[in-house]
């Protein structure tokens, strides 16, 4: 089933194109990973799907249908609450861990305190925190490792229950040990979310997608299941891209 179906949509700052007629269903419940050498347009592709895009002054055309309704037919703080992001560089907003785990239930009309306080120990679980912090609810979330506030960051977009996990980048500051938790937590998302992950990793791509789209120059050369992709693939740059010949 397709959760996202994305047609002929071209993004833009004022006159510069970044993306450019690009079309792509994403499946529910599954993990697709984007690769692209720097500058493709990804992480602008990432952007656009809940709207944020807007924010940083863009703009698009096109459709992008979210369970077959256009998105722009949804107030935007709906559709971020269904379409969560989390973005390269952990940004863990400067107090408690307790409070940035309840900070979007609260806004979303969430007051219960034992409710907030179930949502915190789940999400915290969810992303293999809960045993690290859990007796210290209170600490600052800066004072976390940079792994650690990786997590929280997942964690935070969880809160909501959102159905698609948006991911920028997610390792690219991380060390081994802290990229494989956070690939192991995305495999085990990936029965209940639907995962869209850019990545500059391959061999990341290769071990936890279940489809991978390769974009070049703000166009979308090729998608399909990874494994084929990896395997076989049908277009020439996307057989250099992955061989390391430019990119």
């Amino acid at each position: 089933m397709d959760i996202l179906k994305i047609k002929d949509l071209s993004v833009g700052y004022g006159d510069k194109k970044i993306l450019k007629d690009l079309s792509i269903n994403i499946k529910k419940n599954k993990i697709t990973s984007i690769i692209g050498p720097s500058g493709c347009g990804k992480s602008t592709f990432l952007t656009t799907l809940n709207l944020m895009i807007e924010e940083n002054g863009g703009n698009f055309t096109g459709e992008i249908l979210f369970e077959d309704k256009n998105i722009l037919s949804y107030r935007k703080d709906d559709i971020r609450k269904k379409i969560g992001i989390v973005f390269q560089k952990p940004a863990p907003f400067p107090f408690s861990i307790y409070k940035n785990l309840t900070y979007a239930p609260r806004y979303y009309g969430i007051k219960d305190k034992k409710e907030l306080d179930s949502i915190v120990d789940k999400t915290l679980k969810m992303a293999g925190l809960f045993h690290e912090t859990h007796e210290d609810l209170n600490m600052s979330a800066m004072k976390l490792s940079g792994g650690q506030q990786q997590r929280l960051c997942i964690a935070r977009a969880l809160t909501v229950d959102p159905e698609i996990l948006l991911l920028d980048e997610p390792c690219s500051a991380l060390d081994i040990k802290n990229t494989a938790n956070i690939e192991e937590m995305l495999l085990n998302f990936s029965k209940d979310y639907t995962i869209i992950i850019v990545t500059h990793n391959l061999s990341q791509a290769k071990r936890i997608s279940d489809y991978t789209a390769f974009m070049l120059d703000g166009e979308l050369v090729e998608f399909g299941e990874t494994k084929e992709m990896f395997n076989n693939p049908k277009d020439k740059r996307t057989k250099e891209y992955i061989e390391g010949i430019y990119g």
